[in-house]
């Protein structure tokens, strides 16, 4: 998967077609505004279009703007025009659109992210919280959400060494999705507990063959942001990984949660 961020009409032309094919209202909305110019004057002069896609097929889209259907421009940015081709769902796809959404907003110092949505149990799902009903610009009343923009310190957790226990090697499956297959050794740092209130779950990183136990330094945390558990990233020998390397090793279950990694 990879995400495009289109910073102007012209570099989403070749996605066109594929957006013009959803099957929503709003989706060929947006496609006229790509296509006929009003997309910025829309939705403000730094809006972007981003797009999931998976070689060469679109898979889900949004928008990040400084507007959107509400009327307050004290309030930014927006998520809008939120989609997901129909047979991508149920995979939470558009997590990985709104994690890159959470980043351009904290890069850009804002404190929060909302959305303006007729969509109730949905956004939740994301991290997001319900605020208030608020008039949209056709008069009706829309519910908007919020997704806090934080930043954690793991200060006293990153470069320190923990042992634990590898209660999912290398090769083993998930207890209940077996069509996951564990390509790194997974387990929990002894006597540390996390937010799940079980012990503190770690990927073990740099391993080619099933663990029992483990040992090693902690490189990163991958925290997740609609969940309520970390996941500490461990180097058996203390070598140094790339944020590319530990994202790439992580991918296979990560993919289905929102996230940032702090290193």
């Amino acid at each position: 998967m990879q995400i495009l961020e289109c910073r102007n009409p012209a570099e989403a032309v070749p996605w066109l077609p594929q957006i013009a094919a959803s099957d929503w209202s709003a989706g060929q909305y947006l496609h006229q505004l790509l296509e006929g110019g009003g997309f910025h004057q829309l939705l403000g002069d730094k809006a972007r279009l981003l797009l999931l896609t998976d070689s060469g097929r679109l898979m889900s889209f949004c928008t990040y703007a400084g507007r959107d259907e509400i009327p307050a421009p004290e309030l930014t940015p927006w998520i809008g025009f939120v989609y997901t081709f129909p047979q991508y769902r149920g995979k939470r796809r558009i997590g990985k659109l709104l994690e890159h959404a959470y980043r351009l907003a904290k890069e850009e110092g804002f404190p929060c992210i909302y959305i303006s949505s007729g969509e109730v149990g949905l956004y939740e799902k994301y991290g997001c919280t319900f605020w208030k009903m608020m008039e949209n610009m056709r008069g009706g009343m829309s519910r908007v959400y919020r997704l806090p923009v934080t930043r954690a310190d793991y200060s006293h957790v990153l470069g320190t060494w923990v042992s634990g226990t590898v209660d999912r090697p290398l090769g083993s499956v998930h207890p209940r999705c077996p069509e996951m297959v564990y390509p790194v050794n997974y387990g929990y740092v002894d006597g540390v507990t996390a937010g799940d209130g079980e012990g503190q779950d770690v990927y073990i990183l740099g391993a080619d063959r099933p663990l029992q136990t483990f040992s090693g330094m902690v490189a990163g945390v991958w925290r997740r942001l609609n969940d309520c558990e970390d996941k500490w990233i461990i180097t058996p020998d203390g070598a140094p990984l790339s944020r590319e390397e530990i994202l790439s090793a992580i991918e296979f279950q990560e993919q289905y949660y929102m996230g940032e990694l702090y290193m």
